[in-house]
C-alpha cells in the first residue's frame, strides 16, 4: 500500500514509518527540511518536500496515496491556537485528497492528548477536543461520510522510550 505520512521523523512517526516499511508498504513522508528528508530516506521512505501550510500540496499528495497517516503537529505552545488552526487546515486538505478517490482508503489522524475529567473514565465517547483549541477529531470525522475510513489515535501524554530527547518526560 502507498502510505503518505506526516510527522514521519518524530518520535512516534519514525517508529510508524519503520514498521510500515518492514511490512512491505511504500511510504511517502512529508519533509519540511533537508534533514527530515535525509532521515526519511535512511528509514527507506521517499521524502516529499512540503509543509502543513501547503494545503494544495497536501491535497495533491493525498490524492496519489492509498492511505494517509497524519501525525505532524507544530508544538508551538506559545502560539497553540495558531498551531491548532494549521492542523485543522492540513487535516481538511488531506481528507479532501482521499475523499476524491472515494475508495474507503484509511485516514489515521492523531489527536491531542486526551484531557478528560479527573476521576472520570475516558473512553472513545469522550470528546477530547471539547474546550481545547486543537480540533483534530472534529476536522477528520466528517470525511467518514465521504468514502474515507477515518481512525483517530489519541496518544498518551507519556509516550517515551530510547532516544526521546524532547517531549513531556524529559521536560
Amino acid at each position: 500500500m502507498r502510505v503518505l505520512v506526516t510527522g514521519g521523523t518524530g518520535f512516534i512517526g519514525s517508529a510508524v514509518v519503520k514498521d510500515l516499511i518492514s511490512a512491505g508498504h511504500e511510504v511517502i513522508g512529508l519533509a519540511r527540511t533537508n534533514a527530515s528528508a535525509e532521515r526519511l530516506k535512511s528509514f527507506g521512505a521517499t521524502p516529499c518536500e512540503g509543509s502543513l501550510e501547503d494545503v494544495d500540496g497536501l491535497k495533491d499528495m493525498a490524492k496519489s496515496a492509498e492511505s494517509v497517516i497524519h501525525m505532524a503537529f507544530a508544538h508551538d505552545f506559545a502560539n497553540f491556537g495558531e498551531a491548532a488552526e494549521k492542523d485543522i487546515r492540513a487535516i481538511q486538505a488531506l481528507g479532501e485528497g482521499l475523499a476524491i478517490q472515494a475508495t474507503n482508503n484509511p485516514f489515521v489522524v492523531t489527536s491531542g492528548v486526551p484531557l478528560g475529567v479527573i476521576g472520570q473514565v475516558a473512553t472513545e465517547e469522550v470528546d477530547s477536543d471539547k474546550d481545547f483549541p486543537r480540533k483534530s477529531e472534529a476536522a477528520a470525522l466528517p470525511f467518514a461520510d465521504c468514502g474515507v475510513r477515518v481512525s483517530i489515535v489519541r496518544p498518551s501524554r507519556f509516550v517515551h522510550g530510547i532516544g526521546d530527547l524532547h517531549g513531556f518526560i524529559p521536560q
